[in-house]
């Protein structure tokens, strides 16, 4: 099957499974579907977005962002907070650029509000829910694109600032300084990780949240330590890619699953890297184009006739979780096979 059609399948899959109450999970399925920008899916991502607006509570968090309970994993409850709405408001600014509808940046301006008003650890660090004081490595990708960019938008470095600095708060606490991986979630009071393990989709969150921030202030001061990070968390993931090309669900645990969703968003991170200049000690850019190929090759193969992509680890990540499929998933292989399209045009996928 070629790679337009297996896109169109996959949309396709989104567009047909709608669940609007999800929040944040339908945030890289928006993406994905704007970025490749076809005709076909456009009435549906901009349905999806003035929806989110039109639920814009009045603390200013975007969509619902309901309580919920956990099927698995280290949780049983999850209040969202701003850092978990924000994710919404990635698409809304790509959208926003496209369009120019004023709606659009004013509804950002109030999602941005609700971030400073949330509770925050000692050192700064925006809550991931309710229940903290807890940071979480997915966070970074949930609110700081949207900052970055809603800051450059308005010509304010403070959003852009704010970007940064959650950015290196979440890794100073989660990211290993031995081993250069992320942790899944730190508690600052009683001072533990909840969840621990080198998760893999967590780390593949904290890449593209790098990829995204070079992308939008390439230029900023902190950008250097961005860069550092990107190199050290994509060294480490890499040497740790089976060779099957997937990732295991629990990075250093062969006895877990073989997981997409991390495996998708590795393909996409590396060969972002790669775009951007990212040298990662150890891998030539070559090499990581080719790991990032094989990673999204593989996962490819796994997609259902009807666009759906399994194999997926189930909120909220990390051990005891059931697998299935999200919207995220979804969305990640959109960003993947982009990111990747020109290397693609003569593979059956």
């Amino acid at each position: 099957m070629g790679l337009e059609e297996l896109v169109q399948r996959v949309s396709g899959f989104i567009r047909d499974n709608p669940n609007e109450r999800d929040c944040w999970q339908k945030a890289p399925a928006l993406s994905g579907l704007l970025i490749w920008d076809q005709e076909a899916f456009r009435p549906l991502a901009k349905r999806w977005i003035d929806r989110a607006v039109a639920t814009q509570k009045s603390d200013g968090n975007l969509s619902y962002g309901d309580w919920h309970t956990s099927s698995g994993g280290h949780i049983r409850s999850f209040t969202p907070l701003a850092s978990e709405t924000a994710a919404v408001g990635a698409p809304m600014l790509q959208l926003f650029e496209r369009s120019r509808d004023e709606r659009y940046l004013a509804s950002a301006a109030r999602q941005y509000q609700a971030l400073l008003d949330a509770p925050r650890t000692s050192e700064g660090g925006i809550w991931s829910r309710g229940e903290g004081p807890e940071l979480w490595i997915d966070f970074t990708y949930l609110m700081c694109p949207f900052m970055a960019h809603y800051g450059k938008l308005t010509n304010d470095s403070g959003p852009v600032d704010e970007a940064f600095k959650q950015f290196r708060v979440h890794v100073r606490r989660l990211v290993d300084p031995e081993f250069h991986l992320a942790r899944h979630a730190w508690c600052e009071k009683p001072n533990h990780f909840p969840q621990s393990t080198f998760w893999a989709r967590g780390n593949g969150w904290l890449l593209a949240c790098c990829a995204e921030l070079l992308t939008l202030a390439p230029e900023h001061p902190e950008a250097g330590f961005v860069r550092e990070t990107y190199a050290r968390v994509l060294g480490a993931m890499s040497s740790m890619q089976d060779a099957s090309g997937y990732f295991f669900h629990v990075l250093d645990d062969p006895l877990s699953n073989l997981e997409a969703s991390a495996t998708l968003m590795y393909a996409y991170a590396a060969q972002r890297a790669v775009e951007l200049g990212i040298r990662v000690e150890g891998h030539s850019a070559d090499a990581l184009r080719e790991r990032a190929l094989k990673a999204f090759i593989v996962a490819a193969g796994s997609v259902e006739p009807n666009g759906k992509v399994p194999g997926v680890a189930m909120v909220p990540g990390g051990p005891g979780v059931p697998f299935g499929w999200t919207l995220f998933g979804q969305g990640f292989f959109l960003l993947a096979a982009h990111a990747l399209r020109e290397h693609l045009t003569d593979m059956e996928v």
